[in-house]
């Protein structure tokens, strides 16, 4: 399993990133966004 920490390194992003991603936050770009959910899947 992967960590917020790591997930934020590999994608060069903040660990707020990936947490506002995760939660739904709409304060992220789209890109970012889909950048992240396609690491996650």
């Amino acid at each position: 399993m992967i960590t917020l920490k790591e997930l934020a390194d590999e994608c060069s992003v903040s660990i707020a990133t990936v947490s506002n991603i995760l939660n739904g936050k709409s304060n992220v770009s789209e890109k970012t966004r889909q950048r992240i959910i396609k690491k996650i899947n």
